[in-house]
């Protein structure tokens, strides 16, 4: 087609939604675009970056459902490949971590501090 109109989910990367655009212009595309990504998720793209490889492990604690968990969780993921995704404490299995390692606890945009504060009370028992 010649025109498009392009929307973005809410949690998905500025950056590649940013590239296809200028992609489909460069090819002579009309574009009517419409940016609703959510920038408290986007803009802790870096800030995970940075997080996740101060540690050994990340325990990445969200809703399963949650769609910005998903995106998160998979920043953390692509940087330090001993993240694990878990909704509750007793999701965490001892067998992820070696003695002495640093473990590092990040969580969606909507997961609870208590939920935080549970995962990391049991970590700190292992």
């Amino acid at each position: 087609p010649r025109k498009v109109a392009l929307f973005s989910q809410t949690t998905k990367s500025t950056k590649r939604l940013y590239e296809v655009r200028d992609w489909m212009k460069e090819h002579g595309i009309e574009v009517s675009f419409n940016d609703t990504i959510c920038r408290q998720v986007s803009n802790r793209d870096v800030q995970l970056q940075s997080f996740a490889n101060q540690f050994d492990s990340v325990l990445f604690v969200s809703g399963k459902k949650s769609s910005n968990g998903k995106v998160l969780y998979e920043v953390c993921k692509a940087l330090n490949p001993n993240t694990h995704f878990v909704s509750s404490a007793n999701e965490v299995d001892p067998a992820w971590f070696g003695e002495g390692q640093k473990v590092g606890i990040a969580g969606a945009t909507s997961t609870p501090q208590w939920l935080m504060e549970d995962v990391k009370t049991f970590v700190e028992t292992l």
